[in-house]
């Protein structure tokens, strides 16, 4: 099965592509992994592979440039290790620019414990990041809509249209399914777009091998905890 995770305020949305499509909602990533034990390929919207002084991650730079324009104000630098232990955005701040150099963003900062859980699942089990990739649902909407630039806004009517559209050249009745989970789970915090953004992570994952494999890499292949860069798509 392949798996396609995106954040939300309250968890973690989890889109599950095998012979049929199911959604889930969940808490912690270790929930996912105790569902769907037999899961093959994991993509999910969240930095793998952080900062230190010595190895650094460059590959938020590289994404901007495989997005359109328009769509590239959607990567947000990802913080340093050091900078999602703080206790407080100020903390964090400075400890990014003794790290990187530069400040850090209230939007990468308002994600960085779901960073942080994400980073100390992988420390602690890293024969799993063989099989959880970092990747980033605009990119694969694009490279799902044949890598021609998207038009809206996804939290826009339109833009929630332009998204179903696409995915249903895949996944005929996604629109029905999809607004089936959301009216079921929306009392959780969950929107429209982190249940689509997740589907088209599945989608990427199942596709990924007809896909030639397709990876955003540095040089610096590895951080501090020798967890991979990498962004799959």
């Amino acid at each position: 099965m392949y798996l396609g995770v995106d954040g939300y305020k309250n968890g973690w949305c989890c889109c599950n592509l095998e012979n049929d499509i199911s959604f889930s909602t969940h808490q912690n990533i270790q929930s996912i992994i105790e569902l769907y034990a037999n899961y093959y390929k994991i993509f999910i919207d969240i930095p793998i592979g952080l900062s230190s002084i010595e190895n650094k991650r460059l590959i938020d730079e590289k994404l901007r440039k495989h997005l359109p324009k328009g769509k590239k104000s959607s990567v947000f630098n990802a913080p340093s290790r050091a900078a999602v232990k703080c206790k407080n955005y100020n903390d964090a701040k400075t400890k990014e620019i003794k790290i990187s150099g530069k400040s850090l963003s209230i939007q990468s900062w308002n994600i960085s414990n779901k960073i942080n859980e994400i980073d100390k699942f992988l420390i602690f089990n890293p024969k799993k990041a063989e099989n959880i990739h970092e990747s980033h649902p605009e990119l694969c909407f694009y490279h799902l809509n044949n890598k021609k630039a998207l038009e809206f806004n996804k939290k826009t009517k339109n833009g929630l249209k332009e998204r179903i559209d696409i995915l249903t050249n895949y996944i005929e009745d996604i629109c029905e399914l999809s607004e089936k989970f959301y009216s079921k789970s929306k009392k959780e915090g969950i929107k429209r777009d982190d249940i689509l953004d997740a589907t088209s992570l599945a989608l990427s994952a199942k596709l990924w091998k007809k896909n030639r494999k397709r990876i955003i890499t540095q040089t610096i292949s590895i951080d501090e905890c020798n967890i991979p860069f990498g962004i799959y798509y």
